[in-house]
Order: C-alpha cells, then sequence, then structure tokens
C-alpha cells in the first residue's frame, strides 16, 4: 500500500517515489557535514553508499536543471610540476579557485556570461600515481580551446561543445559519476558547482493518477524503474522518466 508519493523534478527528468511508509524525520537531525564518530565500520560504509547514491542522482539533476540547450564538457590536466602537489585535493582546488579569478576576468573583459559550472575530480592513477584532473559541465561555449587553456596555465585543457538531451545528458552525467565512488572522497564533497546553480523542485503528491496524466501529455520516456524495500521507507517504487515537453509539465505542477 502507498502512503507516500514524491515526484523531483529538474526540468525534463522527472522522478516518482513510492513509499509505503511515511519519509522518517529524525529529530536529532541537523544540516551540516558531521564527522564520522562513534560508527562502527558498518556504519561508515553505509553512509558512504547513501552519500554516493545521494551525489550520483543529484548530478544529473543538476546537469538538467541548469543546462538545457548547448553547454560545454571540459576537461582540465594538471602537467607535472614540483612547485606544488598534484595529488592533494586542497592545493588542487586553491590553484582552481585561482583559474576562476582569471576566467572571471577574461569573461567580463570580453563581455561574456558568469562562469557557471558543475564539476568534479578524478584522480590519474594509470601512469601519473594519483594525479587529479577535472571534469566540468559549463557554459563556456564560446571560448576556444586556446583561449581555455592560456587561462588555465597549469596543464591541458579539453573542452567539446554538446547539445542538452536525452542520450547526451546521460552519457555526460555518467562521466561526472564514475569517479565520486574513490575512496579518497571519502567524507568530502563528490561534486562541486557555482553559486546560483537552479534546484530541482520537489513536491508531494496527492493524486498520483491525475499525475501520470499529465506525465503523458508532455512525450515521455521511462528511462528506468525499479522496487525494493527499505527498512524506514517500506516497500518503495522508483521511476524515472524524460519529457520533452517541460513547458506543459511545469505549467501544471505551478496549478498544483
Amino acid at each position: 500500500m502507498t502512503n507516500y508519493v514524491k515526484a523531483t523534478i529538474s526540468n525534463r527528468l522527472v522522478e516518482i517515489t513510492q513509499q509505503s511508509n511515511f519519509p522518517f524525520m529524525n529529530n536529532s537531525y541537523s544540516r551540516g557535514r558531521k564527522p564520522a564518530t562513534n560508527l562502527n565500520s558498518d556504519q561508515y560504509y553505509a553512509n558512504v553508499k547513501k552519500s554516493i547514491n545521494r551525489a550520483r542522482k543529484q548530478i544529473r539533476r543538476l546537469l538538467e536543471c541548469n543546462f538545457t540547450d548547448e553547454y560545454a564538457f571540459v576537461t582540465l590536466t594538471f602537467r607535472k610540476t614540483s612547485e606544488f602537489d598534484i595529488t592533494n585535493i586542497k592545493t588542487c582546488h586553491q590553484k582552481f579557485a585561482e583559474f576562476k579569478k582569471r576566467l572571471d576576468y577574461y569573461l567580463q573583459k570580453h563581455g561574456q556570461p558568469k562562469f557557471k559550472y558543475l564539476g568534479v575530480i578524478e584522480f590519474q592513477d594509470k601512469n601519473r600515481h594519483g594525479a587529479i584532473h577535472y571534469h566540468l559541465v559549463c557554459n563556456l561555449i564560446n571560448i576556444t580551446n586556446e583561449e581555455l587553456e592560456s587561462i588555465w596555465t597549469y596543464g591541458w585543457a579539453n573542452k567539446k561543445n554538446t547539445k542538452s538531451d536525452i542520450e547526451e545528458n546521460e552519457k555526460i552525467a555518467n562521466y561526472l559519476k564514475k569517479g565520486i565512488t574513490d575512496p579518497r572522497l571519502n567524507g568530502m564533497k563528490k561534486y562541486f558547482h557555482s553559486h546560483g546553480l537552479k534546484s530541482p523542485i520537489t513536491l508531494e503528491i496527492d493524486n498520483l493518477d491525475e499525475f501520470y496524466d499529465a506525465l503523458d501529455k508532455c512525450q515521455t520516456t521511462l528511462l528506468e524503474g525499479d522496487t525494493y524495500h527499505s527498512a524506514f521507507l517500506g516497500e518503495t517504487k522508483y521511476e524515472n522518466y524524460y519529457v520533452e515537453n517541460a513547458k506543459e509539465l511545469m505549467e501544471y505542477v505551478q496549478d498544483l
């Protein structure tokens, strides 16, 4: 028996979750990343798994919400150097922050939009001994690869413009997600993004049949579906849809 239904809408990506139990709320919960103290190994790795699963979903959601037309997929790589440790996350993030300052100056000077991005880091273990590189989805569609590399300064830049659609977004999201299971990222952010990105819309659904009818009118494709049991949520059914007419769906949602 389904007692609770929610929909998470990320522009054209729509997720429906049906649960036999109402959401579990822990009164001791408060926001913020907490140290993994007083956890046994099973609890620790269970939390790591949950963190990875949340990150996987959120990466795809943010991609769909914020890069709805054409976008650039960028890889930034560090060359070998003795000046700083290219395997150290904190150090590389500092270099990335310096790169953003130079890029912001360039974009402002040339009258281009502010840098909007969603990114992850990945470790290059084969032949590069854990060197860090960055994968980004961003709005740098009007800058050449040579210009971007000259602003990066720490090594190499590779950029490819792509159209936002069901196949490309699935491929790019999977590429972004493939490195977030690395244990070197445990206890750290799995992804990062610029300020001001649009967030998915999450709402409770009272009339599921009516919501399905609205989806059908938006030229819907079912991407995946699964049913599983959770100790807290009970019997749970998860469905993931892609809609061609997101505008019509949003008009329906606004009237709820």
